[in-house]
């Protein structure tokens, strides 16, 4: 089968002439790969404040992810420990893409998540690559979680 490629975007309207640009450059595996983090990461923060907040109706309330975090926010959680700014600045990066079709995800941008894996992970060398950088991002914020929900599960024999 040949490959199609996604439609044209207008580039320019001058004179009733219309300039149009072909989408080229999107890196669609690190694309997928970066949404597919920022889920997980949801779903893990979900899971948490399932158990930490077990009186609400999570079903009804429908939060965004913006409305999750600022739960956390309320926290205080170590600052080596606290991923929250980054967690925060991995959902503007998400924004971003579903709204900038050319937007690209660099390392640079990716620098709120590196700092917090500088402090959390000390003695680690920290990836460059933004698919090593998310990767390991993910792990760290997932694992936080887990322990989370662990400890509060079984201090409050929370069940479901």
């Amino acid at each position: 089968m040949d490959k199609y490629g996604l439609p044209p975007l207008v580039s320019k309207i001058h004179n009733r002439d219309v300039t149009w640009q072909r989408i080229e450059s999107i890196d669609y595996e690190l694309l997928g790969y970066f949404l597919s983090c920022h889920l997980i990461i949801e779903y893990y923060l979900d899971e948490y404040l399932k158990t930490k907040y077990s009186e609400l109706d999570w079903g009804a309330s429908r939060q965004t992810f913006a409305q999750k975090i600022s739960l956390l926010s309320k926290e205080h959680y170590p600052d080596k420990y606290n991923s929250i700014p980054a967690i925060k600045h991995l959902n503007s990066i998400r924004n971003k893409l579903s709204h900038n079709i050319q937007f690209k995800i660099t390392e640079p941008d990716l620098l709120p998540l590196t700092h917090y894996l500088q402090k959390s992970c000390e003695g680690l060398e920290i990836p460059k690559d933004p698919k090593d950088i998310l990767d390991l991002f993910t792990s760290m914020v997932c694992v936080w979680f887990a322990s989370g929900i662990s400890s509060t599960a079984r201090h409050n024999k929370v069940t479901r």
